[in-house]
């Protein structure tokens, strides 16, 4: 695995990403249930990877995505299973990038990658888990690549400047921001009329957006209901 500082480069020739994501990023291209992820991480059957820069919040590797959709994606592996499964699904990635070969606790969001995260899953096959449970991982691999590799891509192709709309990350050489387009895509604005409006964007980057914003939702008060106060109460009478 190589790192390296972060590379800024045009829109489209990025070829770098982060080495890590957040837990809602991980959740949204492993297509898993976030709170079954948060309840295995309290049991300890789970162990992300804990950020210098930010020691409270999880993050994970992108060959994670693979192993925790393989693992989560069915609701029918007891607690025990899981585990097993785990700690089987590691032998799949590459000896570079496992557990026990990559100093986890040094990696950020600061260090990048090269490889295309599918790479980084270097072996793929069924196996048994146990009497008659059977997990094909090369399915999951498979399925999963596309949407993995492509919001890899679209990473190495954004950019976040604290004076560019607030840290807000944007499409590089460009002040539009990612959410914008990713919004637009999800409200049913037609793919064709997104193009026609950013027309160096392409159909990628646009899914990449849609991705990004389902990765990374506005967090901000909830709004009033009809007749509430900003206190939070309904006033009376």
């Amino acid at each position: 695995m190589k790192t390296s500082c972060a590379v800024w480069s045009p829109i489209g020739s990025g070829k770098s990403f982060r080495a890590i994501l957040s837990l809602r990023e991980t959740v949204v291209l492993a297509s898993v249930a976030e709170n079954a992820i948060r309840k295995d991480i309290e049991d300890k059957i789970l162990w992300p990877v804990r950020c210098e820069h930010n020691d409270s919040k999880p993050s994970f590797r992108w060959v994670d995505v693979f192993l925790l959709a393989a693992v989560y994606g069915s609701h029918h592996l007891s607690k025990k299973m899981r585990k097993i499964a785990l700690d089987s699904l590691e032998n799949c990635v590459a000896p570079s990038y496992r557990r026990s070969a990559v100093c986890l606790p040094q990696m950020d969001y600061d260090c990048e990658i090269w490889e295309k995260p599918s790479d980084l899953i270097t072996d793929c096959h069924a196996m048994t888990l146990g009497g008659y449970v059977y997990l094909d991982f090369g399915r999951v691999r498979d399925d999963l690549t596309p949407r993995v590799d492509l919001y890899a891509r679209g990473l190495s192709k954004t950019d976040e400047r604290p004076g560019t709309f607030g840290g807000e990350a944007v499409f590089k050489n460009t002040r539009l921001p990612v959410r914008h387009i990713g919004k637009m895509a999800s409200s049913g604005e037609a793919l064709v009329s997104i193009l026609e409006d950013y027309p160096y964007l392409s159909e990628d980057d646009v899914t990449f957006a849609k991705l990004y914003a389902e990765a990374h939702p506005n967090i901000g008060r909830p709004p009033l209901r009809q007749g509430e106060t900003s206190g939070g109460k309904i006033p009376s009478g």
